[in-house]
């Protein structure tokens, strides 16, 4: 890959935590399907360990991660609490810089018109 082939984009992730597989990807196929995401990955199991009203907590979770534009992420987020089992859910968007030009113009094909990566 040549220097001027990585170049900036508006690019973000959206790192979301989910209790199943099932939830993972009635979560990922749905941004998907709704051009919210242009592609998700699923991370095993991980343990989430955290407070939740006054008592230490300890469950079993996976990571998702929906890659979308910045311009994207917000309405992605929303979807995503709707459709979420959680009271409240982690959904943290991590903005990116830089990309492979081929692959981040693969990801606004996927999104269509919704967005704008470069």
């Amino acid at each position: 890959m040549t220097p001027d082939a990585f170049h900036a984009s508006q690019m973000s992730f959206l790192y979301v935590t989910v209790p199943d597989m099932e939830t993972a990807r009635v979560i990922a196929a749905g941004a998907i399907r709704e051009k919210l995401a242009a592609c998700a990955n699923v991370l095993p199991q991980m343990t989430a360990i955290y407070e939740w009203d006054g008592d230490v907590e300890e469950e079993n979770e996976l990571i998702v991660i929906l890659k979308t534009s910045q311009a994207t992420a917000p309405a992605l987020a929303q979807w995503v609490e709707q459709h979420h089992p959680y009271e409240v859910p982690c959904v943290l968007e991590i903005p990116l810089g830089r990309g492979n030009h081929d692959y981040v113009s693969w990801l606004q094909k996927q999104l269509g018109s919704k967005s704008r990566l470069m």
